[in-house]
């Protein structure tokens, strides 16, 4: 092959930007091979469940003690109420990394196992892939991956200094110009298969009243064309065609914001500005999209990890989020050592990106809404589109470690537990290490309380900061717990050889705490050395089209040390923010990457750990599955070489048309004499694995010939164990037209050990004549 053959075939392969118009007109003549290879939307349901919802008791969230969404006690805990997402504020995530198009922009993909991946789709409605170029083509593997989960995907179209001034005067000179690139916009939208764009003019215009009409002429195109359209205009320019930042919606850019789908507002605004926002929405108020700025520059609250702050401000007066660059978690990484390194366990840059992305989605995620997969047929095996290997029913296919984000599969969307690390002031993180506060449950749970104090107590607005108080173990003794035993309905979910395990191990219990005056005193709050003031600045800042990661201060960041700008009102202040691993605490679903069923990764259970033994009930997804007939479901498990014995059920949790919920709990143990699954009764029916029963060819037959994709193999050499399960006319759910699978949750059968995960399949079946 020659190398300009290899040029034009690596061209072919590679997902590129638009830089001028006539690379644009190009486009509209040869348009990307690999445009066969998009797919459309897949519709999500149109019920959605707002996570304030889920642990309505929790109380005040603070970053040191985040809120649980990933385990749960399966005979106290009832399915949340739905909301439809009509009424729902939306998030949308604007994706800016370095200007865009690194690994993620070759259509096979690339070695680089540690390039950046977004996992977090359950919690977002809409994602922009940002750059700087003219016209910004969303990558094949995001268009694919988001629209799987059912996010709209949009490009961006940007025009900045004088070159956008002069694109702008030639486009709007004349209605056949704006004709021409409206079309234009709109053919590449409809030939990728996406869903949009975000148009951010950073220039000044001089024919703005031409300018709102372009974008009424755009949003108008689009929504004829396209099946999910959607127009998003940037808070830059105004109607008086000044470039001037406003912040909110107001009179200066209303006119924009009347001919679009909604407003993407600037990130330098104030708290007033977030309520007058709202007021001038009127009954389109989730329509306006609050900036957040997760990098914090000039930023309330400073983003970063404390991005959180500003999320409260959006979600409290009922305006939805533009969430913007939060690969900040991944580019923010550092091998740098800092003052924590002596007293943490140290981690890769990798681990760092891990423990970074699940301290910022988790204390987001109280304030964002999950939505829920309805299409059946539905299957996953939870690969993040990376690994060190690749895999194919288990057995190897690529040795070598890859990515490539179009093979991500369904991500579980209710994952989010603070296990793992420990997020506060750097100098508590310090302290409590040297005190030895990482080992086990009851030190965690002291640790994590008292700094949920010393926050209460703490200001961000005020020039201080909090730190331990030097004292002895003995002064450290701050919470009395006492157990009292409850009587409560007996857990029909538990196999019968195990009730006297959970009678010992699992008793429900309410711990009453006494808090000592020394509970006030383990952080004492002294006056910070780095809370200094900052000069003001300047509140017209540059917004979307200001990349500004390369900053002293942020390129220092690593995971365990970040210094925040604060700018609360007219005081910004200096803090800063630890994050500590802890190592002897596991997330309930890990992601695995040593094993895997199918692509790069599969989840690792862990219902125990040295830190709290309550996560043998895990929840795997909210969905809002169809139950209008019977149904096949596939569990593919693997057990861990030092714990052979262990084994997971899955429990269907099925809402009837009317009447009680119902669990359905496909048994994952060995069935052998005198050892059974309890029996099932009005509100819980046990499932046997269907694979021996004489009528399983049957059922191959039908999804080899009806469901090709969803059918996988029994036999496996490689430790899998691949089971089915038919789920017919159970309790008289099954098969009653209205009736919806509403949660898939898991339960491992022992209390302790670990087991994989590797695929959970469900379809439709209809009997056959």
């Amino acid at each position: 092959m020659s190398l300009i053959s290899q040029i034009s075939l690596s061209q072919e392969l590679t997902c590129r930007p638009l830089d001028t118009y006539e690379e644009i007109l190009e486009f509209l003549k040869d348009p990307p091979s690999w445009r066969t290879l998009c797919t459309e939307l897949k519709p999500h349901s149109q019920q959605a469940i707002r996570n304030v919802d889920i642990n309505k008791d929790f109380g005040k969230t603070f970053l040191e003690t985040p809120q649980t969404f990933c385990h749960y006690m399966t005979d106290t805990e009832d399915l949340v109420v739905r909301q439809s997402i009509k009424k729902l504020p939306k998030t949308l995530v604007c994706h800016d990394m370095a200007n865009g198009y690194h690994d993620d922009c070759v259509v096979d993909g690339t070695n680089d196992h540690e390039a950046y991946t977004f996992y977090n789709w359950g919690g977002i409605d809409i994602f922009c892939y940002f750059s700087h170029h003219l016209v910004t083509i969303p990558p094949l593997g995001w268009i694919n991956i988001g629209h799987a989960h059912g996010v709209q995907v949009i490009g961006t179209i940007i025009t900045e200094w004088s070159e956008g001034s002069t694109f702008w005067e030639n486009i709007l000179s004349s209605e056949e110009k704006m004709e021409e690139f409206a079309n234009a916009l709109v053919y590449i939208a409809k030939t990728l298969s996406f869903d949009g764009w975000l148009l951010n003019v950073e220039n000044k215009v001089s024919r703005p009243r031409e300018l709102v009409a372009f974008v009424r002429l755009l949003h108008g195109k689009l929504h004829a064309a396209l099946p999910h359209p959607l127009l998003i205009w940037y808070d830059s320019v105004t109607v008086a065609g000044h470039l001037n930042w406003q912040n909110c919606l107001n009179e200066k850019n209303r006119a924009f914001f009347d001919a679009c789908d909604g407003i993407f507002t600037n990130y330098s605004w104030s708290e007033n500005e977030v309520r007058e926002s709202a007021v001038a929405a009127g009954d389109r108020l989730t329509d306006v999209y609050v900036g957040i700025d997760v990098w914090g520059r000039n930023f309330y609250g400073g983003g970063q990890f404390n991005t959180q702050e500003a999320v409260k401000v959006a979600h409290s007066h009922g305006c939805s989020l533009a969430v913007f660059a939060p690969a900040w978690t991944h580019e923010a990484r550092s091998d740098a050592s800092c003052d924590v390194d002596m007293f943490t366990p140290k981690v890769n840059t990798y681990e760092q990106f891990l423990l970074r992305e699940r301290a910022l989605w988790g204390s987001l995620w109280p304030y964002l809404n999950t939505k829920l997969p309805c299409a059946l047929p539905f299957a996953s095996s939870f690969c993040r589109g990376q690994g060190n290997k690749r895999r194919f029913y288990g057995e190897v296919i690529s040795p070598g470690p890859w990515y490539n984000l179009r093979h991500m599969q369904y991500q579980p969307n209710s994952s989010h537990g603070p296990h793992g690390y420990l997020l506060s002031v750097l100098e508590n993180i310090i302290n409590a290490s040297r005190h030895g506060l990482f080992k086990d449950k009851a030190e965690m749970t002291r640790c994590r309380r008292s700094l949920e104090l010393t926050r209460s107590g703490l200001s961000i607005k005020d020039t201080k900061k909090s730190s331990f108080d030097s004292r002895s173990e003995s002064q450290l003794s701050v919470v009395k717990e006492t157990k009292s035993e409850t009587a409560g309905e007996e857990d029909n979910t538990i196999p019968v050889e195990e009730k006297e395990e959970k009678n010992e191990n699992e008793e429900k219990s309410t711990k009453s705490r006494k808090v000592t005056d020394a509970f006030r005193n383990l952080f004492k709050i002294t006056p910070s050395k780095d809370a200094v003031e900052q000069p003001e600045q300047n509140t017209a800042a540059a917004g979307a089209g200001a990349d500004l990661h390369t900053d002293a201060e942020a390129s220092d960041t690593s995971m365990i040390q970040t210094s925040l700008n604060l700018r609360l009102g007219q005081n910004p202040k200096k803090i800063r923010l630890g994050l500590a691993p802890v190592p002897n605490e596991l997330e309930c679903l890990q992601p695995y990457f040593k094993d895997s069923f199918i692509g790069g990764s599969c989840l690792k259970l862990n219902p125990s750990d040295k830190v709290d033994p309550a996560h043998r009930c895990a929840r795997l997804l909210h969905c809002d599955f169809p139950m209008d007939g019977d149904l096949i479901a596939c569990v593919v498990t693997k057990n861990l070489s030092n714990h052979p014995e262990q084994y997971l059920n899955v429990i269907l949790r099925v809402l009837p048309a009317s009447g009680a919920e119902m669990k359905i709990v496909l048994f994952g143990g060995i069935v052998s004499e005198g050892k059974s699954p309890p029996a099932s009764g009005s509100s819980v029916s046990y499932i046997l694995p269907f694979n021996c029963n004489p009528g399983f060819k049957d059922i191959q037959k039908y999804m080899m010939l009806n469901e090709p994709g969803f059918y996988i193999p029994v036999e496996n050499h490689f430790g899998w164990n691949v089971r089915y399960y038919l789920v017919s006319g159970v309790g008289g759910v099954v098969g009653v037209r209205g009736a919806r699978v509403a949660g898939v949750d898991c339960r491992t059968g022992r209390a302790e050990g670990p087991i994989l995960l590797g695929h959970f399949g469900l379809c439709q079946h209809s009997k056959m004549a």
